[in-house]
């Protein structure tokens, strides 16, 4: 079985600082259609936990964040509500110019019960939603 790598981008027009202060504050998520979310610690190592009716909660830890670089890294230790373990993802916003920034979503996994190639529609399908309600959320101001 082999890994999966997914890697989905997306243009925005505004500029980089704007982009990552939204995706930079790890416990916030309600600019991704708010799901009820529960936060535990502060800083790398936090956790936050996202109940959904009829599924268990889903831990998103934060394990790396780098405000220098705009890069973060994060893990699902439980609740993956994907065909996958070992699920490592990383988010960086690159400058574009002229006011505009790029976000680059990366994850790699094991899939489980499923091809490489599923897995990977699957969460990019997930990120494209979610880089959507992002702009959404930037348009607003």
């Amino acid at each position: 079985m082999s890994n999966m790598n997914v890697e989905v981008t997306r243009e925005y027009n505004f500029p980089a600082s704007t982009v990552w202060a939204v995706l930079a504050d790890f416990g916030d998520l309600s600019w991704a259609d708010n799901p009820p979310t529960e936060v535990i610690g502060s800083g790398p190592g936090m956790i936050r936990r996202i109940t959904m009716p009829g599924m268990a909660p889903i831990d998103e830890q934060l394990e790396t964040l780098d405000h220098a670089a705009r890069t973060l890294s994060y893990s699902i230790p439980r609740g993956l509500p994907m065909p996958v373990r070992d699920y490592a993802a990383v988010i960086r916003v690159e400058e574009t110019g002229n006011g505009s920034s790029r976000v680059r979503w990366n994850a790699t996994a094991i899939p489980v019960g499923v091809s490489a190639e599923d897995a990977g529609q699957i969460i990019n399908g997930a990120y494209t939603q979610m880089l959507g309600w992002l702009q959404e959320r930037l348009a607003q101001g």
